[in-house]
């Protein structure tokens, strides 16, 4: 399932300052702040948006602020005004942000949409599908499944195994164990047929046949025979990550294995880019990020210990299967603004989106790229250094921390309190807070 789930424990874990868009949040650049245990929104002159008061803000890619008051889930809009009410224990957001799944005390689920209105009662013990336009939800009561109107009302009267998320307008359902499609009007599109189905993507989804996975188009044309014993990621700009009987890689449209990889993990591409891992030198200890990495990536919150295996080395491929990031670090996040920040014996440097720039490892702590400059710190002094590594500005000695800049302002750290620097070093506004995420105003970033 690509839906996203916020959970008490999912909260702590991703307090974000994700991305924004719609009308709701794009109006002007805002940020999760924290004192006293408890977060609020400013904009970027430090006016209260949404006063102190909750334990967890998530500013969602949908323009909503998902909430966390005790050990209750809400969403709210930017002035703090309730599209969801915070009384539920988790929420699950679709990819297309239309729609909240909730589900209460008494594992009841029920949905919200975006603008706050009961499209679903609380009747369901499951929900995973739902379309953008919110008319048609897979549902689950006791062990049958359904697809059922807003209303509540049946759509057809076939009942499956299971219903999955819609994707591309299709959804994956099971059937007296076997696996098929339906469409967004509850209807069977491709009859249950298959050990085992993946969402499409683009035109092609994925199957299983007498033990192997082969892909179909949306008439159930067979159009690359099923010969691989696994299928990591379906088709994404082109290429399918695969086990093929030659190995593992990525494959093209007419299931030839173009790029050959044996590797740990191969991910889907994205903007011309694929995430691999290695497995390597084992290590016998932990890496744990500092709090001020975490802040740079506009969470507020150390992340988990196992975000990455210390025994893995993670890396880069381009679609000719270059690394551009090789996988010989002890670590690699993920590209902002261009450049993957890199860690090697415990200093970290930066590697360009094309391989073509590299920042030698050498700083003891650096903070993810943002308007073109990262947060870098040598011998206990701060510095902002451009994507060629050069360094363009002397931070004040009294910055103890840093985090990513955006919307024209630097998250800094100054006597234990956190506030926020213009591009001309200026304080605009003063350090006062125990955590900060980044300021964001960009749809979708």
């Amino acid at each position: 399932m690509n839906v996203r789930k916020i959970s008490l424990s999912l909260l702590v874990a991703i307090m974000s300052c994700l991305g924004i868009e719609g009308d709701l949040l794009q109006a002007e650049p805002l940020a999760v702040v924290q004192d006293n245990d408890l977060c609020g929104i400013i904009d970027n002159k430090g006016k209260f948006l949404v006063p102190l008061g909750y334990e967890q803000i998530v500013p969602w890619e949908n323009g909503a602020l998902i909430v966390k008051k005790g050990e209750l889930c809400g969403v709210l809009r930017r002035d703090g005004r309730e599209i969801v009410p915070v009384k539920y224990i988790s929420i699950l957001i679709p990819n297309h942000g239309n729609t909240y799944l909730v589900e209460d005390n008494e594992a009841h689920w029920g949905a919200y949409s975006s603008e706050g209105e009961v499209v679903l009662p609380m009747v369901y013990d499951e929900i995973t599908a739902v379309t953008k336009s919110n008319d048609c939800f897979g549902v689950r009561q006791g062990a049958a499944w359904r697809f059922v109107h807003r209303d509540g009302s049946s759509w057809g009267t076939e009942v499956f195994d299971y219903i999955g998320e819609f994707g591309d307008e299709l959804a994956v359902v099971k059937q007296q164990d076997k696996w098929g499609y339906a469409t967004d009007k509850g209807e069977i599109a491709l009859t249950p047929q298959y050990e085992g189905a993946q969402n499409f993507s683009g035109d092609y989804a994925a199957v299983k046949k007498q033990g192997k996975w082969g892909f179909i188009n949306r008439q159930g044309i067979m159009k690359i025979q099923p010969q691989f014993r696994e299928v990591y990621s379906g088709f994404s700009e082109g290429l399918a990550a695969v086990q093929a009987p030659t190995g593992k890689g990525y494959i093209d449209r007419q299931g030839n294995l173009l790029l050959p990889r044996d590797s740990r993990y191969i991910g889907p591409f994205k903007d011309g880019v694929a995430e691999i891992h290695e497995v390597k030198k084992k290590l016998n200890v932990w890496k744990t990020l500092a709090y001020g990495a975490s802040v740079a990536m506009g969470s507020i919150g150390l992340p988990s210990k196992n975000t990455l295996k210390s025994s893995e080395k993670r890396g880069y491929i381009n679609r000719r299967g270059e690394e551009i990031v090789a996988t010989s670090y002890d670590e690699v996040l993920p590209f902002a603004d261009g450049m993957s920040l890199v860690r090697k014996d415990k200093k970290w440097g930066a590697v360009s989106f094309d391989g073509k720039t590299t920042i030698r490892p050498q700083f003891d702590e650096m903070r993810p790229f943002g308007e073109g400059v990262a947060a870098v710190c040598r011998e206990k002094r701060w510095q902002l250094i451009d994507k060629n590594g050069q360094v363009i500005e002397e931070l004040p000695p009294e910055v103890t921390d840093t985090g990513v800049r955006s919307a024209g302002l630097l998250p800094v750290c100054i006597s234990g309190k956190w506030g926020y620097m213009n591009k001309a070093g200026e304080i605009v506004i003063s350090p006062r807070f125990r955590q900060v995420g980044i300021f964001t105003d960009e749809p979708g970033r």
